[in-house]
């Protein structure tokens, strides 16, 4: 049961207004059968993910943890590290191994896509800029995690081919959350996130 009254401590006011947004939440995309790695090939709903336009300084409210990644040797460790650590605090240790690899898919992709959009005559030469950052938010009933990057390109959950070495992530991140999607946001490309329900 929802509780709109929910306060996480250190919430101003101004922030409980922005709790007031609509946020992607409670509504679940129609579920598919959690077989993403089984022999059988997986129907493709068309559409997941979900698109949800979020104001651009949402992701950087102060109830929002936040920590930036770099390209560097192990940027996905570090989203693991900081997700266990606060779902830790946030007393949700049975969500900390689903989230530990939704955040190490979504920084992968990140990485591996962010930033490299072609330079096709219209849309500009492809971006320099390649800053990632993991938000984490918890509010009654839900955790939110999200990895922003600079591509403004919509992820894509595919069907790869059983022989395929790669292309499995987001069906991953499809299987391990009640819900997931992507936000645009204005001057800094997008949000790829993911919710999982929680007592």
């Amino acid at each position: 049961m929802r509780s709109d009254s929910f306060n996480p401590v250190g919430v101003s006011v101004h922030n409980r207004e922005q709790r007031k947004l609509p946020l992607p939440t409670r509504t679940r995309v129609r579920p598919l059968p959690h077989d993403a790695l089984s022999s059988t090939p997986r129907q493709i709903v068309p559409d997941r993910p979900r698109v949800v336009r979020m104001p651009s300084d949402w992701w950087d409210a102060p109830s929002v943890m936040a920590l930036a990644l770099t390209p560097g040797p192990q940027p996905a460790r570090s989203a693991r590290r900081f997700t266990r650590s606060t779902l830790t605090r946030w007393h949700l240790d049975p969500l900390i191994e689903d989230a530990e690899v939704i955040v190490a898919e979504f920084v992968a992709n990140a990485l591996c896509h962010g930033g490299q959009e072609p330079d096709d005559g219209e849309r500009g030469p492809a971006r320099s800029d390649t800053r990632i950052g993991l938000r984490l938010f918890r509010r009654a009933g839900e955790v939110m995690c999200a990895v922003l990057d600079p591509s403004d390109a919509a992820p894509v959950l595919k069907a790869p081919r059983q022989d395929a070495e790669c292309g499995r992530g987001l069906q991953l991140v499809d299987a391990l959350s009640d819900v997931w999607g992507w936000s645009p946001v204005v001057g800094r490309g997008k949000a790829v996130w993911a919710i999982l329900f929680c007592a």
